[in-house]
């Protein structure tokens, strides 16, 4: 193992305001020692490793955090293209309204179960991640608007044949009123001839969001464990909640 299995992640850093590292170990045999070769300056790094591995992480400083489970469907040519009503496709227009929906729609994502992580750092992630996808980042993005209303978002990459539905949320008002399967439904039709397979992960524990995906024809493909290390992470983590 060395150092170069640290990748440093300068989209978290710079929101964290320390470094933030992403450790990717080559084999099993690299983890039971990984905590000795934390880089110095780092205050967290994350590590998914699949679920058959989880046996070793006792023998670590690595805390688990979620179980993320991988879902795919395959495009059917027959789908239609058009997107569902009050479905259309986001704009650059739209970043601001998506990050502050992102900032405040998300309880199940890793940053935000970790207790030596911060409330509102965690909810900054989701909201520049979102920014960032509309401005720059993804490939197609999608909002449901009702009276001029942006309710929820959709926000999908695309790597040569698979689409991938990397950050989908709905506004906490709104949910539960079946905005979410409009906005899936609206990644299916538009990547139908774009792409083979569409990808999505999800928690484990998120189980309306794994429901709604095994109805819109979607199955369980991969499983894996997300842990971090973070330097306080020996303090009460009462006192970093907000």
């Amino acid at each position: 193992m060395t150092k170069t299995n640290f990748i440093l992640q300068n989209f978290d850093t710079q929101i964290f305001g320390f470094p933030v590292y992403n450790y990717r170990p080559n084999s099993l045999s690299e983890i039971e020692n990984a905590a000795a070769e934390i880089p110095a300056d780092a205050g967290l790094v994350c590590m998914r490793t699949p679920k058959s591995w989880s046996h070793l992480m006792p023998k670590t400083q690595f805390r688990r955090i979620e179980c993320l489970v991988v879902m795919e469907s395959k495009l059917e040519n027959n789908t239609s293209n058009n997107l569902p009503v009050n479905v259309r496709i986001c704009s650059q227009a739209d970043a601001e309204v998506c990050k502050i929906i992102a900032a405040n729609c998300f309880q199940h994502d890793r940053y935000h179960k970790d207790p030596m992580i911060d409330d509102q750092t965690a909810a900054a992630t989701k909201a520049q991640w979102a920014f960032n996808n509309v401005t720059e980042r993804g490939d197609a993005s999608f909002v449901i608007e009702i009276e001029n209303e942006i309710l929820g978002f959709n926000l999908c990459l695309l790597s040569t044949t698979t689409a991938i539905i990397d950050l989908i949320g709905v506004s906490p008002t709104h949910q539960g009123k079946g905005f979410g399967r409009k906005l899936v439904k609206a990644a299916l039709n538009y990547y139908t001839n774009k792409a083979q397979i569409i990808r999505v992960g999800t928690q484990s524990d998120n189980h309306a969001s794994i429901s709604l995906y095994k109805s819109l024809g979607f199955r369980e493909v991969e499983e894996y464990v997300t842990y971090h290390w973070t330097s306080n992470q020996n303090e009460d983590p009462r006192c970093r909640k907000n």
